[in-house]
C-alpha cells in the first residue's frame, strides 16, 4: 500500500492583550500533519508558542519561547502582516 504523509507549518500572531502600558502579542506556530495508507487517514494539529512581542511605551521588542532576545526581522520574515497588526495596536 501506498503512503503519502503530507505537513504544513506556519507562525501566526496570536490575540494580543493589553496590561497597563505593555501590550503582549503572542506569537504561535502551528503545524498540521496527515497521513494517508490506503483506506485509513490521521490528522494532527498541534499549536505551540514561538514567541512574545511586547509592545512598550519604550518601544518594540521580541523574545523566543525561550526568553532570548529575537529580532524583530525574523518575525517579519515569517509573519508578513506583523507590520500592519504592530501599527493598529
Amino acid at each position: 500500500m501506498a503512503e503519502r504523509a503530507t505537513s504544513h507549518e506556519t507562525v501566526r500572531a496570536g490575540r494580543p492583550l493589553t496590561v497597563g502600558t505593555v501590550t503582549l502579542l503572542p506569537i504561535e506556530r502551528v503545524v498540521l500533519h496527515a497521513d494517508l495508507c490506503g483506506s485509513h487517514g490521521w490528522l494532527t494539529a498541534a499549536k505551540e508558542p514561538y514567541a512574545l512581542v511586547l509592545c512598550e511605551p519604550g518601544g518594540i521588542r521580541a523574545v523566543d519561547a525561550s526568553a532570548q532576545e529575537l529580532p524583530l526581522a525574523v518575525l517579519r520574515d515569517r509573519i508578513p502582516e506583523l507590520d500592519a497588526l504592530l501599527s493598529s495596536l
